[in-house]
């Protein structure tokens, strides 16, 4: 793939980022930790702490995304974003369309799968 073409993927990329920071900041509030002297009723206190749990895992794959759009943007720096880190062919634009920071193709990835 080529520069220009790796480089209309960073607008994309930063944006992905921007919204992910943006309900990181939002959801801060809702993995606080629940205070066991708030007088909630017990299923409603194991429903508070459900959600929590909810939203600390959704928080936690909302990181990993940024990590690896982070690392999709060194790659478009490098040259090698949209190169499959196995076969080193071109990854479809369709597919990096579809996940930003794909690092291999379709065919790669089934054929690790197996």
């Amino acid at each position: 793939m080529d520069k220009s073409t790796q480089e209309t993927f960073r607008p994309l990329i930063e944006a992905r980022m921007d919204e992910l920071n943006a309900t990181l900041a939002s959801t801060k509030e809702d993995t606080a930790a629940i205070s066991p002297d708030v007088s909630i009723g017990r299923l409603s206190r194991l429903d508070s702490m459900q959600m929590q749990q909810m939203a600390v895992g959704m928080q936690s794959r909302m990181r990993e995304e940024l990590k690896q759009l982070k690392e999709a943007l060194l790659r478009i720096d490098r040259g090698r974003y949209g190169t499959c880190e196995m076969c080193r062919k071109d990854i479809p634009t369709e597919r990096l369309e579809f996940q930003l920071d794909a690092t291999v193709c379709v065919a790669c990835l089934r054929g690790a799968r197996k």
